[in-house]
């Protein structure tokens, strides 16, 4: 079965969109229950980055590439993000449940997280702020909940309109043990890094609790959407993390 991530599977480059800095990159597998992504970020966000398709050179990497090509890629104080985005669809059934909408908070599947001996994540909460993904054929949105946002996108054309729909949102951030990414994604939504321009802002509608969320999330839950619960770990140092 084929699931639909944030992210296209292979590698991705990330982008400063204001200096068009390259500021790291992004791995992604299928895996049995959605997606594993590996980030390698060499600065902050900010809450503002693109994610755009890889160099020539990356393009058909394999994840052994990758993990052979940290330590070339690496920069002191990077950190490396391991992220496991569990996929559930529209209509589908789950732990005896059917998806004809999102369960409430308190049913939800727990988050899988990537063992790896490491706890913390780049996206950081955002206040209750619920962040509007822009795409040029689909789009999103998504929350975070307490301090500051690193997003993802896709370098934007800017002749052609964005539309935001979607949502999403994330408990704890960059310095917690582990964080976790609630993600509600259109049926027409492409991953990032192929050919639709995606990109994350604060918008103006507030979530206090993950409840809350999902009662918005509901609004645009139909069929061919997506929830995506991703369990998140991080790595941040000078030295070449042990596990890639």
């Amino acid at each position: 079965m084929s699931f639909i991530g944030l992210l296209q599977c292979g590698a991705v480059q990330v982008v400063n969109p204001e200096n068009r800095k390259v500021i790291g990159y992004a791995f992604s597998v299928e895996t049995e229950r959605g997606q594993l992504q590996r980030w390698i970020l060499f600065e902050h966000p900010h809450n503002t980055l693109d994610i755009e398709p890889p160099p020539d050179h990356m393009a058909k990497w394999s994840l052994s590439d990758w993990q052979s090509n940290v330590a070339e890629l690496w920069r002191p104080g990077s950190f490396y993000v391991w992220a496991q985005a569990d996929v559930y669809r529209h209509g589908d059934a789950y732990e005896q449940q059917k998806w004809a909408k999102i369960p409430l908070a308190s049913r939800l599947p727990a988050p899988t997280y990537p063992d790896v001996g490491f706890c913390d994540f780049q996206l950081d909460p955002t206040g209750g702020r619920i962040l509007d993904v822009l795409q040029q054929r689909a789009g999103g949105m998504v929350y975070a909940r307490n301090e500051s946002l690193e997003a993802a996108g896709v370098r934007l054309n800017e002749a052609m309109p964005l539309e935001a729909r979607g949502l999403a949102f994330v408990v704890n951030g960059l310095l917690d043990p582990a964080s976790t990414e609630y993600w509600m994604l259109p049926a027409a939504y492409e991953p990032a890094g192929k050919s639709a321009a995606v990109a994350i802002k604060t918008g103006t509608r507030k979530a206090n609790s993950l409840q809350e969320f999902i009662d918005v999330a509901n609004q645009g839950w139909g069929p061919g959407s997506t929830f995506v619960i991703t369990g998140c770990i991080n790595y941040c140092g000078d030295t070449v993390p042990s596990a890639r």
